[in-house]
């Protein structure tokens, strides 16, 4: 054997070998990359991964990998690249295609993503998941029919999948359908405990259906589990509110603050449960850092107003009140307590002006057809007055005021029986200052009741 050909012999043995050691090379790798993920050492996995890859190309494992750890690192166009590449080596390697499903809906193709869960599905890849995440992409794309008829499959599928109902019952809520939300977000709780949103979007559904006594639970348990939710005492605190529990809603929305000193919201709520409780200078504080924070908020005004027209301030609420209705000029309760500013100051012509507003806005505001009839009243206009008052017990018939009111302008009007017999109601309702009336005006026609 010639030197030569000793050499070529040599070097093809070496290339054997060099080849031979790519399959346990890749696959050493290959575990290597594993190994790293699980220890979350996310950028030494995806170099071993495509070490491996680079070493064995035909190696769908290893590119498989290699796609997941660039997802995992929210690199959704480099892991696209290579679920593509995988799915044109094996069109059928359907977890590829799911998992590209994935990165397209992080990255917001829809459209893309909807089709690969569609061929993950039809593949037969954990067809209960493909099916809950198509109904995601659906649902994404504005396909609300489908959605529900995928996510429905999927459950179907795998009625344990604590996803599927979890999704199914967002969808719910967003169509408007909150107990059927509620009843998912209960399956999804009985599969799926430990999901903390699972607690915030029922609590949240609850309170769309008036159930805020278990809109507060539901806010208890997200607290308990400390999952980070900042905003968790600020929405608990305001579903407080609404089960009148101020002095709890007080405590939260303290919490809140501490968490974010500058939300005028907070400071909104907070002020409101203070006035709830007659607290009303520290309610007008807050009230006062609410505007401050954000002066754009008609409702901000409006309950600053309120607070000062129950502090006897009556020209200081008005200031506030007419910048309400600037800043709301659809709330009718604006100009409803604007009219009471204004008859508190004695203008009442400008009241019945502020009143009639708030009327044109809501015909069923029996308030407002009251204090109306009553600045009428005062500037004489007594048939008015009387259609007003007529108009609020339509309304508001438990309301003794509106009865002692029309008796005044009916017996303004001559109209004696009339009156008095208002004046009888309103003295059995409980209005004492009607007693003193049925003696001036009623005595003589033996109808007047003595205590």
């Amino acid at each position: 054997m010639t030197k030569k050909l000793i050499i070529t012999v040599f070097i093809v043995l070496l290339v054997l070998l060099a080849l031979l050691a790519r399959y346990p090379l890749s696959r050493y790798y290959y575990n290597k990359g594993l190994e790293n993920r699980q220890d979350e050492l996310y950028e030494k996995s995806l170099a071993c991964f495509s070490r491996a890859v680079k070493l064995r190309s035909s190696f769908i494992e290893a590119r498989f990998e290699e796609a997941v750890a660039y997802a995992i690192m929210d690199m959704d166009s480099m892991a696209i690249e290579r679920f593509s590449v995988i799915n044109e080596i094996d069109d059928g390697y359907a977890k590829a295609w799911f998992n590209r499903g994935i990165s397209y809906y992080v990255t917001g193709e829809y459209e893309k993503s909807l089709d690969d869960f569609t061929r993950s599905a039809e593949l037969g890849y954990e067809q209960a998941l493909s099916y809950t995440h198509r109904g995601k992409a659906l649902q994404s794309l504005d396909y609300r029919d489908e959605a529900m008829k995928s996510f429905s499959k999927a459950i179907a599928l795998d009625p344990g999948l604590g996803q599927a109902w979890f999704h199914r019952g967002v969808l719910k809520a967003n169509l408007g359908d909150f107990a059927g939300a509620v009843e998912d977000y209960n399956m999804a709780i009985r599969y799926d405990g430990e999901n903390p949103e699972l607690y915030q979007l029922r609590g949240n559904t609850m309170a769309s259906l008036d159930n805020f006594i278990n809109a507060v639970e539901d806010y208890d348990r997200l607290i308990e589990m400390d999952a980070g939710y900042t905003g968790a005492y600020k929405q608990r605190g305001i579903f407080k509110r609404q089960i009148s529990d101020y002095s709890g809603a007080i405590d939260d929305l303290n919490m809140a603050l501490k968490i974010d000193p500058g939300d005028a919201e907070t400071y909104y709520h907070r002020g409101s449960s203070f006035a709830s409780i007659g607290q009303l200078e520290k309610a007008r504080e807050d009230f006062d850092r609410s505007i401050r924070l954000d002066s754009t908020s008609g409702r901000y005004f409006l309950n600053r107003g309120l607070a000062l027209l129950r502090l006897g301030q009556a020209r200081e609420a008005r200031q506030d009140l007419n910048t309400a209705v600037v800043l709301d000029p659809a709330n009718p309760q604006a100009f409803y307590l604007l009219g009471t500013a204004r008859a508190m100051l004695q203008d009442y012509s400008g009241s019945i002006d502020e009143f009639s507003r708030a009327l044109a806005l809501d015909e069923s505001h029996a308030m407002a057809y009251f204090n109306r009839g009553i600045s009428r009243g005062i500037i004489g206009v007594h048939e008015e007055a009387i259609k007003d008052f007529d108009r609020s017990l339509e309304l508001q018939s438990d309301n003794p005021g509106a009865y002692l009111q029309r008796a005044v302008s009916r017996i303004n009007v001559n109209d004696m029986d009339g009156g008095c017999e208002d004046l009888h109601t309103a003295l059995e309702m409980g209005m004492t200052d009607a007693e003193s009336m049925l003696r001036m005006y009623c005595s003589s026609r033996g109808n007047v009741i003595i205590r």
